[in-house]
Parts: structure tokens; sequence; C-alpha cells
């Protein structure tokens, strides 16, 4: 009786948070009838309506509000339990959901995971590779890995590195073209530049000698919204591009890509980051942000 009003409660909770049954049953991976059925059931067994519907909104009423702040309070303590059973527990296990950037995928989370598993195999790993912002409490995630500022926010962020813009090109490309003198020069030659959702960067913004913002249009040949799209077709010798430094782990150290006016500052791109909740990480999340800042260290020294 216990275990399934707490599991109703849990679910009560998912549907409070997605505003519907519909994506709260597809985030639990049931049918949404089935979901239904359970908050009905919730409510029978409390006596109480939760949740006021209508065809186009969810709300709570006033006993569903009470009840779910309660909720959330053994849904935040059950999640610790389960972390303080996982770290000390001789044998690690247990499901870690992540969210990040896509062009982190190849170089750094892969590979990450392959070593935990490795050692650990019982901890498994449910990962979603995505560049749109991820409400992390919202989708239940443990944590998201991502270019990220510290704001007035209410997450914990982990710093895995920092990155910066470089320019690049490939030996092929700079036999065909020539070495360019100066960065205005660029504005000629055909470039790879990121866009996604109608934002393009296509402009090279740079300080000068007296620490002046200088801008060049670069001359967009090909555009994507994958980073290592952008470094591939560098690599081709079919344009230069301008990306992130944690893309070329390995082009820069095997000279498939040369770096170009590597005397040149550009404005900070940001740094890299673990976000995550709380800091009540389970042992497998835990590790994994341990493991992943030493890839990271061990690709960009």
């Amino acid at each position: 009786m216990a275990i399934e009003l707490n599991k109703q409660l849990m679910a009560f909770v998912d549907v409070v948070r997605y505003e519907s049954f519909a994506e709260a049953a597809k985030h639990r991976d049931m049918l949404p009838s089935l979901l239904s059925r359970n908050i009905k059931s919730l409510e029978e067994k409390l006596g109480v309506v939760l949740l006021k519907r209508t065809t186009r909104a969810l709300s709570l009423t006033e006993a569903g509000e009470q009840i779910y702040q309660q909720a959330l309070v053994l849904k935040d303590l059950e999640q610790k339990m389960n972390s303080f059973a996982q770290n000390y527990s001789t044998t690690a296990s247990g499901l870690v959901r992540l969210t990040c950037a896509s062009h982190l995928s190849h170089d750094y989370v892969l590979p990450t995971i392959k070593a935990i598993q490795s050692e650990y195999p019982e901890v498994h790993f449910e990962v979603d590779f995505d560049d749109r912002r991820v409400d992390i409490v919202k989708e239940d995630f443990d944590m998201a890995v991502r270019i990220w500022e510290p704001q007035d926010s209410s997450l914990i962020g982990q710093k895995l590195r920092s990155s910066k813009l470089v320019l690049v090109a490939s030996p092929e490309f700079i036999n065909h073209y020539g070495m360019p003198e100066n960065i205005s020069q660029l504005s000629t030659l055909p470039a790879a530049c990121y866009a996604r959702l109608g934002v393009i960067r296509d402009k090279i913004r740079y300080y000068d000698a007296e620490d002046k913002i200088r801008v060049v249009n670069m001359n967009p040949a090909y555009k994507s919204s994958s980073p290592e799209s952008l470094v591939q077709s560098s690599k081709a010798g079919m344009y230069y591009t301008m990306v992130a430094d944690h893309n070329l782990s390995r082009e820069l150290a095997s000279g498939e890509l040369i770096q170009l006016f590597s005397e040149v500052r550009f404005p900070a791109e940001g740094s890299i980051y673990a976000v995550y909740p709380n800091r009540d990480l389970s042992f497998g999340a835990r590790l994994f942000v341990d493991k992943l800042k030493a890839r990271f260290d061990s690709l960009n020294p």
C-alpha cells in the first residue's frame, strides 16, 4: 500500500512539473490513460481532488498544492537515500540521466562513459545529446554538460574547462590560398560558419593592439549547427573555420589543422560546466563528473 502510494505521488509530481498528462506519460514511458487512472486512484485514496482539468490546461487545487509540496520533499528524500546507499555500496549501480551538448559526444562524453562502465558495468547511462537549453529539474535529469556561466540560479555548476575561440585551416587550404597576413584577408576566403535556428556566427570579433574590439565579416560558403562538421569540412581543405578550442583536441596536435593568428585575442567563449540541481549526486553521477574533468584535462593540457 505504502509503496503504491509513493509511486502514485511521484507520478503526480511529474504531471505537475510537465503540466501535461501526455508529456509526463512520455517521460515515464507509460500510456497517458494509465497515468490518468493512477492520479484518479491517488485522489480516491487521499479523499481530495488534486487537479482541476480543463481542455486547455491543468491547475492545482488548494489541497493539490499542499500535497504537491510534500511530495517534492518525499521525492528529494528518496533521491538522497538512493545517493547515500550508492555511495556506501560496494557494488556501484544505478541510472545516470544526462543532457549534453551534441558536439561533446565523440571526444568527451562517450569515452568517459566507456571508461566508467568497463569498471562499473552496473552503472547505466541515459544521454540526451541536444543543444537546446534544458530545464534539468523539470525534465528530471541528473545533470547537464554544456557551455554555461554561473548566474543567479538555484543550479550548481562545476567548471570542467575554459573555452576560447580559435581560427583554423588545413595545410591544403593554406597551400591553395596562401597564409593570410592579417585577419581582414579572411573576409574574401571561403569559411565554414556555425549556424543554428536562424542565428549565424559569421563575424570575427577580436582585440586589436589598443585592446579595442574589431570586426571582420566572414564569407560563409558552408554553414552547420555541428562544430564537428565545421572541423571535418576544414580538415578536408575546403574552408577555414572558427570554433571553440575544445573541438580541436587532436587536430592541432596532429597538424591536420593549423591555428591562424594565434597571437590575437578573441572575446571569451565561455566555460564548460557540469550543472546539477543539488550536491547530493549519486556515485555514478559523481564518478562521471570526475572522469569527464580528467578527460578534458588529458586532451587539453
